[in-house]
């Protein structure tokens, strides 16, 4: 049995309370001391419950929040703020089986991951499960700003100087565009099984 951890909402949880604590997002600086402060841990007795900060249980309404998802790749472009979670994402891994989702996991966090899936889409269909997402959340939801957000996110990922979102040489990549969600499942233990039948443990995935 394999643990999960989704480190995205560890910047997620950063930038929450940064939001919450009226805190200036675009400045690095802070927002490194604010990482650094965090204690985080991944509940494992209440699937809602994404992550407990500093004692406090976050769920998923609280991270997925159209405000956080503006701001949160502001927050991961703090180099500071990467090192403080990245140490604390290579401490959770050190546990033991895990399956680890983010986009430097492979490149970055754990470089030696036995696998490593990089799982992929257009923005406008990343965008478009966003939006049907915040819909059934009873969110007022806009696709086009759904659209926006996402290429913004992509931009400053990418660009970012620290960690940038990058394809490790030895990923495997998955195209999920013309997928549902049962099928972008079925490619990912697909792949997974082909690498174990081969002696190579669990993964490292991006997104």
């Amino acid at each position: 049995e394999l643990r999960f951890l989704d480190t995205g909402i560890m910047y997620r949880a950063v930038t929450w309370l940064a939001l919450e604590m009226g805190e200036d997002v675009a400045d690095a600086c802070a927002m490194g001391r604010l990482a650094e402060s965090c204690e985080m841990s991944v509940p494992g007795d209440d699937p809602a419950n994404l992550i407990t900060m500093n004692g406090q249980r976050l769920a998923g309404d609280d991270l997925a929040s159209e405000e956080v998802d503006r701001n949160v790749s502001a927050v991961a472009s703090s180099s500071s703020v990467r090192r403080a979670l990245v140490a604390q994402q290579r401490s959770i891994a050190a546990g033991g089986g895990i399956v680890m989702v983010g986009r430097d996991i492979g490149s970055v966090v754990l470089v030696d991951a036995d696998v490593k899936l990089y799982v992929d889409a257009s923005p406008e269909e990343r965008a478009r499960r966003r939006f049907l997402q915040l819909k059934e959340q009873g969110i007022n939801a806009d696709y086009e700003q759904s659209l926006t957000d996402t290429m913004r996110r992509d931009r400053l990922d990418s660009e970012r100087a620290d960690s940038p979102l990058t394809i490790p040489d030895d990923a495997i990549v998955i195209d999920t565009e013309c997928m549902n969600f049962c099928q972008t499942v079925g490619a990912v233990v697909r792949e997974i099984r082909a690498a174990t039948s081969a002696g190579i443990g669990p993964a490292a995935i991006r997104r």
